[in-house]
């Protein structure tokens, strides 16, 4: 079974949740395909699981950190084996029902606003970094050799763009294609299940830094920054 990844020009469309052995759903372990435009990205976070290509009777093992690239209309199943943390998302063509905004497209003035309260009243990538340092024992190895007054500003300047641009942007592509390929396996080697912490702790630090945050604003947060994290987990 080959893994060609994703073709270009593709945005996300949405994921599923974080599944394990216990909760993942009966319906992705029968067969069943995506539609016609679009595309799967199966991370596996912890654990194993088997993909069967129903098409082709090929099966693949994949196991922590890899992820599996799921084409249109390829009849497909998983099958559990083991203990498994998981999840799937879910990409479209950019070109594909031009009318449709790409998640995190409505929040976007809401969000842009509570990142300018932010930055007026501190220093947002300082605080975000002492959140994120602390939130993990894996997090601090990959620092020992870091600029910190550089990764501020490259942290600062991300979290900006992904705010004031959407993923169907030619800027913003060509920034998570930067970043993907920095922080995928031939770089730093992030392990995808660090991006989920990494967006709780910039909600942590906006929380702390917005005197006007609410739980309605951390959820616009969240969905507006993860289609860029899942354009960059896509690369992995």
């Amino acid at each position: 079974m080959v893994d060609d990844g994703l073709p270009e020009r593709l945005v996300p469309s949405g994921a599923s949740l974080v599944f394990d052995e216990k909760t993942i759903p009966d319906a992705l372990q029968r067969r069943h395909a995506l539609a016609a435009g679009r595309w799967g990205v199966l991370h596996v976070f912890e654990g194993s699981l088997r993909f069967v290509d129903l098409e082709t009777c090929d099966e693949r093992h994949v196991s922590a950190p890899d992820r599996l690239t799921i084409n249109p209309q390829v009849p497909h199943r998983v099958v559990v084996d083991g203990s498994v943390r998981c999840r799937i998302d879910f990409f479209r063509d950019l070109d594909a029902a031009s009318s449709m905004r790409t998640p995190g497209a409505f929040a976007d003035t809401d969000v842009q606003l509570s990142f300018q309260r932010c930055e007026a009243n501190g220093d947002f990538a300082g605080v975000f970094y002492e959140t994120f340092l602390s939130a993990s024992p894996e997090i601090p190895p990959y620092f020992a050799a870091t600029d910190f007054d550089r990764q501020r500003k490259v942290l600062r300047d991300s979290v900006h763009l992904m705010v004031t641009r959407d993923v169907d942007e030619p800027e913003m592509r060509e920034a998570i294609e930067r970043l993907g390929k920095a922080h995928g396996r031939g770089g730093r080697n992030i392990l995808p299940k660090l991006y989920e912490l990494w967006l709780d702790c910039v909600c942590q630090t906006a929380k702390l830094l917005d005197p006007e945050w609410s739980d309605g604003l951390e959820r616009k947060w969240r969905v507006r920054l993860r289609p860029g994290i899942q354009m960059i987990m896509a690369r992995y």
